[in-house]
């Protein structure tokens, strides 16, 4: 994976430097170190290894000749030109004459003092030496030019610095400064460039206490100066992925045997992760994912570069447009000439660092393309049964599915490791399923087992009831209807990948059924579309579920209390509860029946069927107290589009109808 981020770095050098490097910097490292010396030499090198300013305006100290002044400048266009870069440390020094603003100079004057002793090298170019010379003395200057009220005063560097820095006491002061030499910013005095990039591999890739050593490179296999901490130093630390358990316990001293990775090769990763990655993450699922994109190979070089520059073109402009498609960046993944296979880091990728304060939760490497093109033509095919419903029907929704796979999060709620903002009912969080883990066999092709998904399926359903309970904005039947249609799509989703098991059909009913002309369509479902309801059980608390929905949809109807969602116990329900809830429900539509008949006929076969599954079960239950609250959910859900009440109430039944 990491010569797949070396080999973007380098993507991104040919773009920025198609002057200087080519096509065979991605095939030769011996080329590419060529390359790179010359764009170093021209003073080009080091815009991709700086990291660009927000700020709108920026503190300039500039010296020509023996004149000294300050001024308030609005950005480059080009802030690389500030040669600036986050240090790793509180107390590290800066890399160059640019630095933002702190309570404390400390860090400041540690650079000053930098400067001075890098004046005593040994055999320091003459130029090199006045550049150096030169930023000390602004650093120094007692009479630096400064225009306040339409009058020029002259100050100490130090006085006019702390004066116009950003601080507690001045909010609206300047947060970035930097010294222009000759009208020259640092990027743009190779002298500086030079230093700067020497610097960041001291400074940034080496760990205290261990000095760099000489040997082969783990990325490029190249011979020499290798450095310990160039995965932390460049902003990916992803060393918690791909070394697990090294680092917990063990010697600071044996870190160069994780990672031994040369500077010119931390260089492509720090291009890779600062100008590259930006561009290549994505929302899956609710977490942060970074697609790292493994390119093809060709014989054809100059033909091979086009294809895969046009290819990650293609890519970022795939990702930045993803929300507003349907299989998104997964199909466009699929369908991308330039890549061989694709590797997705989950977890922390935002920000200044890879696998940061939260970590890498999962990495899911090699993702080949025809797996993802499996799981485009999924979401296609299962997003396309919302075309063959009838518009009245409950589980009507306009593509349920997208490349995102937002559909997991909204069925098992909120990632178990982010924090609920305060305030407010906390959001679902399932227990026993990470969402990780299903994204994982998903995209590997993983068997995931059914019997763990559906006790969370229950635990949502029952959640989110008893919210609605206490909210007089939601309504509980419209709750267990939404959830269960995207409970319903996701397993169609996940049985068409074959990532779960559910078995064939097994109509257990249909005697039941079929002697009434108003069950049919019922009959039918059972015959053709309930896949997974297999046995005597699980088909009894579908029917239970749907008798029982008819009832409250026959309450709604006539505009009485719902007294009949208190028996379902906050969808805590077991087989025994299955059974009290039939008797009253057959009893309360026994007790509307006063003034005029509430049964109908297909109600009536309905609850012959239930009977007869009750005496063929008996105490034989193979399905457990967390499994039924979902069975019987998916059967209420349907109350109103396979059953009809006496006298058609149906018609002012409002718990029909898709979305």
């Amino acid at each position: 994976m990491l010569e797949a981020i070396r080999n973007l770095g380098i993507l991104k050098m040919i773009q920025e430097f198609s002057d200087v490097f080519n096509y065979e910097a991605l095939e030769s490292v011996d080329k590419f170190l060529e390359q790179r010396e010359k764009a170093i030499q021209k003073g080009i090198y080091g815009k991709l290894q700086f990291e660009t300013i927000d700020d709108e305006e920026i503190g300039v100290f500039s010296i020509n000749g023996d004149e000294i002044s300050f001024k308030t400048l609005a950005k480059t266009d080009n802030t690389s030109q500030y040669v600036f870069r986050k240090t790793p440390g509180s107390q590290a020094a800066y890399i160059s004459p640019s630095w933002k603003a702190a309570k404390s100079n400390k860090k400041l004057e540690s650079t000053v003092e930098d400067f001075k002793r890098y004046l005593e090298t040994q055999g320091l170019p003459k130029k090199t030496k006045q550049v150096f010379e030169k930023i000390i003395s602004v650093f120094e200057s007692k009479s630096i030019s400064t225009e306040e009220n339409g009058k020029i005063i002259q100050k100490d560097f130090w006085i006019s610095y702390n004066e116009k820095k950003r601080s507690e006491s001045n909010k609206k002061g300047l947060n970035v400064f930097t010294i222009m030499i000759d009208g020259n910013y640092p990027g743009q005095i190779k002298e500086i460039s030079d230093y700067a990039l020497n610097q960041i591999a001291e400074g940034f890739y080496s760990t205290s206490g261990i000095e760099p050593i000489a040997g082969k490179c783990s990325i490029c296999h190249h011979d020499d100066k290798l450095f310990p901490n160039v995965l932390s130093g460049t902003g990916i630390n992803i060393a918690n992925i791909d070394k697990p358990g090294f680092f917990p316990g063990v010697l600071k001293q044996a870190s160069l045997k994780a990672f031994p990775i040369c500077a010119p090769c931390a260089e492509t990763l720090f291009v890779a992760k600062s100008k590259v990655f930006p561009e290549f993450t994505q929302s899956i699922s609710g977490h942060q994912a970074l697609i790292i994109p493994h390119l093809v190979q060709s014989d054809n070089k100059a033909e091979g570069l086009e294809i895969i520059q046009y290819a990650l073109k293609l890519l970022t402009k795939n990702v930045s447009v993803a929300k507003g498609t349907e299989a998104g960046i997964i199909e466009d993944l699929a369908d991308n000439k330039g890549i061989a296979t694709v590797s997705f880091l989950i977890g922390d990728v935002k920000g200044q660092t890879v696998g940061g304060k939260k970590g890498i939760r999962k990495f899911l490497p090699d993702v080949l393309p025809s797996r993802l093109s499996e799981i485009s033509k999924a979401i296609h095919e299962i997003n396309g049964i919302h075309n063959t419903y009838p518009e009245d029907h409950p589980w009507v929704l306009r593509n349920p599915l997208n490349g995102q796979l937002q559909i997991i999060r909204n069925v098992l709620g909120m990632a178990k490791y982010y924090k609920p903002k305060p305030g407010g009912r906390k959001p679902f969080k399932a227990s026993s399923v990470d969402s990780l883990d299903l994204l994982e066999a998903i995209f590997m092709k993983k068997e995931f087992p059914l019997k763990t998904l559906i006790p969370e399926f229950s635990a949502k359903l029952s959640y989110d009831f008893l919210g609605s309970l206490s909210n007089e904005k939601q309504k509980p039947v419209f709750i267990i209807r939404d959830n269960i249609t995207y409970m319903v799509y996701l397993l169609r989703f996940l049985s068409k990948l074959e990532v779960i098991k559910m078995a064939d059909n097994v109509n257990l009913v249909g005697k039941y059924l079929e002697g009434c002309k108003g069950l049919e369509p019922l009959n039918k479902f059972f015959i053709e579309e309930a896949v997974g309801l297999d046995n005597a059980e699980k088909q009894y608390t579908f029917l239970v579920g749907l008798l029982f929905g008819k009832l409250i949809a026959f309450q709604q109807a006539r505009r009485v209390s719902n007294n009949a969602l208190r028996w379902l116990k906050g969808l805590e329900i077991g087989p025994q509860d299955l059974t009290e809830i039939f008797i009253k429900t057959r009893s309360k539509l026994d007790d509307y029946s006063f003034q005029r008949p509430a049964w109908s006929e297909e109600m009536k076969g309905v609850a012959e069927a239930i009977g007869a599954l009750g005496s063929k079960i008996g105490a034989g239950w193979t399905i457990s107290r967390k499994e039924v609250p979902y069975y019987f959910c998916l059967g209420q859900s349907l109350s109103g589009f396979y059953l009809h009440s006496k006298g058609d109430d149906n018609k002012s039944d409002d718990t029909k109808g898709g979305k």
